[in-house]
């Protein structure tokens, strides 16, 4: 009988050691993440002519970060963010008021940042009215 509770007592303490080790591997797996990071420049040049960015969100995403930053010296720029169903998720307008070329610069920018984002195409529209500047696009997907 001694042999059979000691060889219970080990087998328990040996189930529990796995579990615990299990739990510990699921906690790692959990915590890991891989960031990956994408930069786009755009440049204006009393730029007329609408532009759709498309940007991929892969399913496994689990978090997502869209940073655009703007400057524009002469004109006025627009940009609006819409999701893979075609809903407006954001938009922003930055322009110069002063009439003299290059002695403005009028900066804007827009941060997103989505927990478990919707998968597909997402678009940024830029819209420009004789816009003079830089569009800086920068994303960041967690996997």
């Amino acid at each position: 009988m001694k042999k059979r509770a000691v060889l219970l007592v080990f087998l328990i303490s040996l189930t529990t050691f796995a579990q615990k080790q299990n739990n510990e591997t699921n906690k790692t797996e959990i915590n890991q993440s891989t960031r990956f990071n994408f930069q786009r420049t755009i440049q204006l040049d009393e730029h007329k002519k609408n532009e759709e960015i498309i940007i991929k969100i892969e399913k496994q995403t689990k978090k997502f970060e869209l940073m655009i930053d703007t400057s524009v010296t002469s004109g006025k720029l627009t940009i609006e963010i819409y999701d893979s169903n075609e809903k407006k998720q954001g938009t922003f307008s930055v322009g110069t008021q002063l009439n003299i070329e290059n002695s403005e610069r009028a900066q804007g920018n827009i941060n997103k940042s989505l927990i478990d984002p919707q998968a597909g195409n997402w678009k940024v529209k830029i819209i420009p009215i004789n816009a003079k500047g830089m569009i800086q696009i920068n994303t960041a997907s967690f996997l």
